[in-house]
């Protein structure tokens, strides 16, 4: 459609924000009785180092909330690779998944609720996302497993929720939302510029017809390093933020 500005389809967590630790507190609380008369940062302070540096080794290979139950077991601190991970994964009950999942959405919905200041300080913007959302404001669609309320709560607080046009939360299908968002706004996907962090997504947006970039400051495993040297998505760096996409064009 002539005179429609490009696109630019963004992953959240790992592309837009840091919030490593908000995401594992709220494993950690997925496992266990959330005690709400503690305060959230006693809570954050009482999770394991151990545990946390085990889920940082489990964040660069999940994709949605759910994966990250994987963090609570203790065989998931030797990961090395995408495959281990879905064994280990697809091995645990679907029931159990479900209750976990649950129940640190109910954490997170906590935090971000009733003590919003603590939430909202355990996320940080990457430098430069600011400027490129401004850059592209009402062209930009977020594309996340985060849910759509947390997004634009962190969003907000950053004065940037404006700036974006469209959430896609919860969403574990990042292929099927940028054919959608394609449809949506009437422009072609060559005309979509997807980004995230996750290897496998970006594949995956990639083979829709989209341009797709894989991004270098977030998530992401040795493996997928030398799995790209095949698939070849290209990389994007911080750096290369200002020179992100076409400008958007002129009313």
């Amino acid at each position: 459609m002539a005179g429609r500005p490009a696109l630019l389809a963004l992953d959240f967590d790992g592309v837009i924000c840091d919030a490593l630790e908000e995401c594992a507190l709220v494993t950690w609380l997925g496992g266990r009785p959330h005690d709400r008369a503690i305060p959230g940062p006693e809570q954050l302070r009482l999770v394991p180092r151990e545990f946390i540096d085990r889920f940082r080794t489990v964040r660069d290979y999940a994709r949605t909330l759910d994966h990250f139950v994987v963090a609570h077991l203790p065989e998931a601190a030797a990961l090395d690779s995408q495959a281990d991970f879905n064994r280990l994964y697809e091995a645990l009950p679907s029931s159990y998944v479900q209750k976990f999942t649950d129940a640190a959405n109910a954490a997170r919905q906590w935090f971000r609720t009733r003590e919003t200041d603590f939430w909202l300080d355990l996320h940080t913007l990457y430098p430069g996302v600011p400027e490129l959302l401004r850059r592209h404001s009402g062209s930009v669609a977020i594309v996340t497993a985060k849910d759509e309320g947390s997004v634009h709560a962190i969003l907000g607080r950053h004065g940037l929720d404006e700036t974006v046009s469209a959430v896609f939360g919860e969403c574990g299908r990042k292929a099927e939302a940028i054919e959608e968002i394609s449809a949506r706004w009437g422009v072609a996907l060559k005309d979509v510029t997807f980004v995230d962090d996750n290897l496998t997504n970006a594949v995956r947006v990639a083979r829709t017809g989209a341009v797709s970039r894989w991004a270098q400051w977030g998530y992401q495993t040795p493996e997928h390093r030398a799995q790209n040297a095949e698939w070849g998505v290209p990389p994007l760096h911080l750096e290369d933020l200002a020179g992100l996409g076409p400008a958007p064009a002129a009313v």
